[in-house]
């Protein structure tokens, strides 16, 4: 047996203690393949789901500083399977020898528990999360995506659909406190972009039970408008609206049409699209939004934390091709120009 092999058992084994710790369950699972770059990208899988992915991040640094000193690189090093092997096997001794740290590393396990992650510009699914969500969600019968302030009883109930909670819902709002969402359900999810192992991504999580308690327990939730921009890069994407909104409504409106087929796991595709949709809403005349448009050029002008909360939830209902579920009349209209039916 090579040195490469003895390791990689050695690894696996501690993964397995790990995963016996967290849920007195052994780990059924194996390997899909046997060449060295399936055996890498396995125990790359299993760290991140036994909670252990930054603090073996940091034992590869450390490697590499070792070995480079001040060139200690910035971005998550790349290492071969012997180098991850070992990396784990010291990241494991430290968690399991210590009671504090084993109690963290289960907390920040559930936090991620029943996610999937998808390149943010293709949408292949990476290979941190064993199911599917997102096919998952294309194959249930339909689709609601959130906005704030409304009762999620009646349509989580509904098994056979999926109630999604995007950047524009955050964990402090009263929706998270209402017993029903939090005794968890397999049929609500959240969705949102998250950093990765240094890169950004999207995220979709089952919100079951033991993950709602953590997300309380850890004070790390849904990605709310807050954490997805900065003043800054809010303040452009602002900028960017208003140069939007001068391409005027005819070219918009022809804009939207030949974006909308597109959208559906395209993250990218359904950001033009809700920001056209959004420049559109500017540009309408009908009297009883005039209000909610007066608001919305304050916020703008204000840089609100919340000025994008209603073009992140379109967003969102596009790239899930989701009803909307809202009573704001001006969101609503928004999903009547990229035809995204709304409910109440």
């Amino acid at each position: 047996m090579s040195e490469s092999d003895k390791l990689y058992k050695e690894a696996v084994a501690a993964l397995d203690r790990l995963r016996l710790s967290r849920t007195g369950k052994a780990y059924a699972a194996v390997s899909r393949g046997d060449s060295d770059d399936d055996r890498t990208a396995w125990l790359k899988q299993r760290a991140f789901a036994e909670g252990i992915m930054e603090p073996l991040l940091d034992v590869l640094k450390m490697h590499v500083f070792g070995r480079h000193g001040a060139q200690l690189p910035t971005s998550t090093p790349h290492r071969g399977l012997a180098q991850i092997a070992e990396a784990i096997l010291k990241t494991a001794e430290m968690s399991l020898a210590n009671g504090n740290s084993e109690e963290v590393r289960k907390l920040m396990s559930d936090v991620v528990d029943y996610s999937a992650y998808y390149d943010i510009d293709t949408n292949e699914k990476l290979i941190f999360g064993d199911e599917d969500l997102f096919a998952t969600l294309q194959g249930m019968e339909g689709r609601f995506v959130w906005d704030r302030n409304l009762d999620a009883s009646e349509k989580l109930s509904m098994r056979a659909f999926a109630s999604i909670i995007g950047q524009g819902l955050d964990r402090e709002e009263d929706y998270w406190m209402r017993k029903k969402v939090m005794m968890g359900n397999d049929n609500l999810f959240s969705f949102g972009v998250v950093e990765l192992a240094g890169r950004s991504c999207l995220r979709i999580q089952r919100l079951r039970k033991n993950v709602v308690s953590a997300i309380y327990a850890s004070r790390q939730g849904i990605p709310d408008a807050h954490s997805h921009y900065s003043d800054l890069s809010r303040r452009d994407e602002v900028l960017i609206l208003v140069q939007t909104y001068h391409l005027g409504r005819e070219l918009l409106l022809k804009q939207i049409a030949d974006l909308v087929p597109y959208c559906c796991g395209s993250y990218q595709i359904s950001i033009l699209t809700a920001r056209r949709c959004a420049a559109l809403f500017l540009h309408d005349d009908t009297p009883a939004l005039q209000s909610k448009i007066r608001a919305e050029l304050e916020k703008m002008r204000r840089n609100h934390p919340n000025v994008l909360g209603d073009t992140q939830h379109l967003q969102n209902a596009l790239y899930f091709d989701a009803h909307l579920v809202t009573g704001d009349k001006g969101l609503a209209k928004m999903g009547d120009y990229c035809a995204v039916k709304s409910i109440s």
